[in-house]
């Protein structure tokens, strides 16, 4: 880094511990981390790209933009240069005070949505946090009100309080989240998979129905607030229909409930769209953010009404939440997304993804359906279509054929029923905004080859995968 020279260590020796690694090490930190590690180890993003190297040389397209955060890229120029400028002048100071970038990102922050979403506070750790947050701001705006809607197969979060808000996966999570009985679930407005059997042409969302009944008669206490996303991500990629934000808002109101959008995913271009509260039209009372706000550092954001009342200094604050330089990184992230117009740029290749994979729905019956918008989209894969009997093991196949063949894709979170999964067939194509035609082309190729080779699995091949998957599924 420029103006900067180690005092203790020699440039070799930096140069050792950040890109050399033996086997020994390897082996010795896959026994000893707590957490499950995946066998690729990524060294080297292409800046600003789409292109990742792992430790073998070998590159990858990455079609998730590692969980859905780098819009930017790789290794974006613009954001690593104001990081490194913020790390000459300060990298931590305690929660309580200010600094000029986070003054800087308050002020940017309060004006980039819409409505009157001017109230901000700011996390080190993502959107989790800022649910968190949101959930504390709406029992202070209502006393005595402890209770929360969220969707089902939603998710917000692994810390014990968003665990139990989130989609319940039994087997994988060996335990139980913290306020259980805090949370009432209502159907997601899953058109393809229609909670109450309708069709979207005739439903007059009757989905809506269900969520005033959960108002009505499923609660014990006064409810706080209703959490949804507005897109749903790890569930499926499903975007709600027409119309039904502003239903879900107008309940809210009518019941003065808090509408709390969690945005973790659905913000700076993603969607084709600066959020998705910018596609519908319909503001919440409160929106949590992360991922692509800080460009690949780590930072969250609640974003509230003008009116509602601020946090004690003990109600929220962490020890890293105010630091300067993922605040910095946000600052240029943003502008980096705005200049470079990456939410018209995911909208129109996303378009232009959306058509070439239905062209390839209309020849392969695994494919049940396409879902955008944007560069959000998720293909649903099914053994039947008249069933709509998910197609776990063939795409759980397709994401090792692809990553095998240089791309990386991802898959929806499971559903467990009976210690076995039974939903898990939704690939996610969530590239970095960045990404070239030419990369987005050669990924197409290689789904396509992936749908192939998967729709010819038999009855054996997919048994030998369920296998596989439930003897990684849990640590030993």
């Amino acid at each position: 880094m420029a103006g900067f020279q180690p005092e203790l260590l020699d440039e070799t020796e930096v140069e050792a511990l950040l890109s050399r690694v033996s086997e020994e090490e390897v082996e010795r930190a896959r026994e000893r981390s707590l957490t499950p590690l995946k066998e690729q180890i990524l060294v080297q993003g292409e800046t600003g790209g789409a292109a990742v190297r792992d430790s073998t040389g070998k590159e990858y397209i990455d079609c998730t933009a590692q969980a859905w955060t780098l819009n930017s890229g790789y290794c974006n120029p613009d954001i690593l240069y104001a990081v490194a400028e913020q790390m000459k002048r300060l990298t931590h100071v305690r929660y309580g005070y200010p600094t000029i970038p986070r003054i800087k990102l308050i002020n940017r922050l309060s004006g980039l949505f819409p409505g009157d979403l001017h109230k901000v506070a700011i996390n080190n750790e993502g959107g989790g946090f800022a649910l968190e947050a949101a959930m504390k701001l709406a029992m202070i705006s209502k006393p005595g009100a402890t209770t929360f809607l969220t969707a089902w197969r939603g998710y917000h979060g692994a810390s014990l309080a968003t665990l139990a808000a989130s989609h319940y996966m039994p087997y994988l999570t060996r335990f139980p989240g913290y306020g259980l009985g805090h949370y009432v679930k209502f159907p997601y407005p899953y058109c393809y998979r229609c909670p109450v059997g309708l069709q979207r042409s005739t439903c007059s969302l009757a989905c809506l129905q269900l969520v005033e009944g959960a108002i009505r008669y499923g609660v014990n206490t006064p409810v706080a607030g209703l959490i949804v996303e507005p897109i749903q991500g790890p569930g499926g990629m499903i975007p709600t229909p027409a119309g039904y934000l502003a239903g879900l808002k107008k309940l809210c109101q009518k019941y003065g409930i808090y509408l709390i959008y969690d945005e973790a995913q659905t913000t700076f271009g993603r969607v084709g769209a600066m959020s998705a509260t910018h596609l519908y039209g319909v503001t919440p009372d409160m929106m949590a953010l992360t991922k692509a706000l800080g460009g690949g550092f780590p930072i969250g954001a609640l974003l509230a009404r003008e009116d509602f009342k601020r946090f004690t200094d003990v109600e929220e604050h962490t020890t890293f939440g105010a630091n300067p330089v993922m605040m910095a990184a946000a600052l240029a992230s943003i502008e980096v997304v705005l200049r470079k117009d990456l939410a018209g740029r995911a909208r129109r290749l996303g378009e232009q993804v959306t058509t070439k994979l239905k062209e390839l729905q209309g020849r392969y019956e695994i494919i049940g359906d396409v879902r955008g918008p944007g560069l959000f989209i998720g293909v649903e894969l099914v053994e039947d279509r008249e069933t709509k009997q998910p197609a776990f093991e063939r795409a759980i196949a397709l994401l090792e054929i692809a990553i095998q063949m240089g791309v990386i894709f991802d898959v929806d979170m499971p559903e467990l029923t009976g210690g076995l999964p039974t939903r898990r067939n939704v690939v996610k194509i969530k590239p970095v905004l960045t990404i070239t035609d030419e990369q987005m082309e050669k990924a197409l190729q290689v789904f396509e080859i992936g749908i192939q080779k998967v729709s010819a699995l038999t009855e054996e091949d997919k048994g030998a995968i369920m296998q596989k998957v439930m003897a990684q599924a849990l640590p030993t």
